[in-house]
């Protein structure tokens, strides 16, 4: 039985995650930013409403912006009681947390227990959680490994990784955690861009390890940076490391795959905006060359002239010079089912 309603994160963390509610009382823009996983946000307080609260701490004091604070909550009281009802119906034990366990999650608990629902805080609210994904990341475990799977751009290489996390491999997505597709023109079709920070990228990364176990993991060859974030420090090192595996895939099987992937009947324009940002390594030439093609929708020359002029001299300059194994397939199942052999023999070793 738990006598005190302040939690400490390593019990919820011990109790699991998934057997917890977890309410993110914060604002919106804080929350976006980074948050628990498995956390829905019920903000007390609007982003709005927490700057306007804010500048009255600075220019009044404390006692003021309380007070305003109770102004801005009362009105929408009823509703806020209400979502916090909806989430405890799966009679889970609920927790609320704000910036550092202070105000905002101790009056929000306080708020809906007056409705006669227990809530617990955590203690030291979400910057404890963040010194802890901090501090494994410093200190990344040492019996965690991983198996490095590289190949030329349009190898579907993140579509055979996630074929294989579903059929319940361990895989850390680092692009999923990026939001990009790890290329010049990854922003393409990842709605979730806009919203990927290095801190919420972090805790992706750490609740992978957190909630799959196992001491192997499968990953995509990558450069330390995706996108607008950077893989951290202990993990990359880590991963250079690791067993290299190198796909050999036909320039056809890339090209098909790539057309496919991007989607370029949908997002021509997005295309050519990524196109025009290489103009300093292609040249203004070759970009409008690209970009006609792309208004001729003659999308399957545009990808073979990207292929084998830009990505394919980058790719060899990244590739492993002696890779534990090379596999050869011309299809997603194909792959799938020789980089899941090399996974068993590699766990087996």
């Amino acid at each position: 039985m738990i006598l005190n309603e302040e939690l400490e994160l390593k019990y919820i963390l011990e109790k699991g995650l998934d057997e917890v509610n977890l309410i993110d009382v914060r604002s919106p823009l804080e929350y976006s930013e980074d948050h628990i996983p498995t956390a829905v946000n019920i903000p007390l307080l609007d982003d709005d409403e927490r700057r306007l609260v804010g500048t009255c701490y600075k220019q009044k004091g404390p006692k003021d912006a309380r007070l305003l604070g109770v102004e801005l909550v009362s009105p929408k009281l009823p509703e806020f009681i209400r979502q916090f009802l909806e989430v405890k119906q799966n009679n889970k034990m609920t927790i609320a947390y704000c910036w550092r366990g202070g105000l905002r999650s101790n009056s929000s608990a306080g708020l809906v227990r007056i409705a006669g629902m227990q809530v617990y805080v955590i203690k030291g609210g979400w910057k404890e959680f963040r010194r802890h994904v901090a501090a494994f990341m410093e200190n990344f475990p040492p019996e965690l490994h991983f198996i490095n799977f590289y190949g030329p751009t349009g190898c579907a290489k993140t579509e055979i990784l996630r074929r294989l996390d579903r059929s319940g491999l361990n895989v850390l997505d680092l692009e999923k955690a990026a939001a990009h597709k790890g290329s010049s023109f990854g922003r393409v079709d990842e709605p979730d861009f806009k919203n990927v920070t290095q801190k919420n990228f972090e805790s992706k990364i750490w609740h992978t390890f957190y909630r799959k176990g196992g001491r192997l993991f499968l990953v995509e060859g990558e450069s330390k940076k995706i996108g607008k974030v950077s893989i951290p420090n202990a993990v990359f090192d880590r991963m250079q490391s690791g067993v290299s595996v190198v796909a050999d895939t036909s320039l056809d099987f890339r090209v098909a795959f790539t057309v496919e992937n991007y989607k370029p009947d949908r997002y021509k324009e997005e295309i050519r905006e990524s196109l025009i940002r290489l103009k300093r390594f292609i040249g203004a030439a070759k970009v409008s060359e690209l970009s006609g093609m792309l208004d001729r929708n003659d999308y399957e020359t545009f990808t073979r002239d990207m292929l084998i002029n830009y990505y394919d001299p980058l790719y060899l300059r990244s590739i492993p010079k002696k890779p534990d194994y090379v596999i050869n397939y011309e299809s997603i199942e194909e792959g799938a089912e020789k980089l899941s052999g090399i996974y068993e023999n590699v766990e087996t070793d």
